[in-house]
């Protein structure tokens, strides 16, 4: 399903207004993709014993167990990328949390930028200059 969530530009001042909210979902994507290599593996040992001639419940409730957890890691990964999407705020790399908020400069379209740990956005860049690219708002 394609999303038709409009295009949305923030002024500095509101972008940091969302930031508390940004901050708690940015965390929850930056965990729950930290984990979701570990909880896949632990789904592929656990199918790997369970289907061995001599398993037994044990090992199905293994699978199950670790395929139940994966899933929930997923679901909450989605439903955490759903609510960056939904504020109109881009995510760009899951893995440390980094985030652009659109906005005009000067007339010219441009991304804040900020990263989890980061006290406030205080950093922009260009359109497809990236985080090479970031300079001081």
């Amino acid at each position: 399903m394609l999303s038709t969530v409009a295009m949305r530009t923030y002024h500095l001042h509101e972008a940091n207004q969302a930031l508390p909210q940004v901050r708690r979902l940015a965390g929850q994507i930056v965990e729950l993709s930290g984990q979701l290599d570990e909880l896949t593996d632990q789904v592929r040992i656990a199918e790997y014993r369970m289907r061995r001639p001599a398993a037994g419940a044990d090992e199905r409730d293994r699978f199950e167990e670790s395929t139940a957890a994966l899933r929930g890691a997923e679901e909450d990964l989605v439903a955490a990328l759903a609510g960056l999407e939904a504020l109109g705020v881009q995510l760009k790399d899951p893995r440390i949390g980094l985030v652009d908020f659109l906005s005009y400069r000067e007339g010219e379209l441009i991304e804040l930028c900020w990263q989890l740990g980061e006290d406030r956005v205080a950093h922009w860049h260009r359109i497809g200059e990236g985080y090479p690219g970031r300079k001081p708002v």
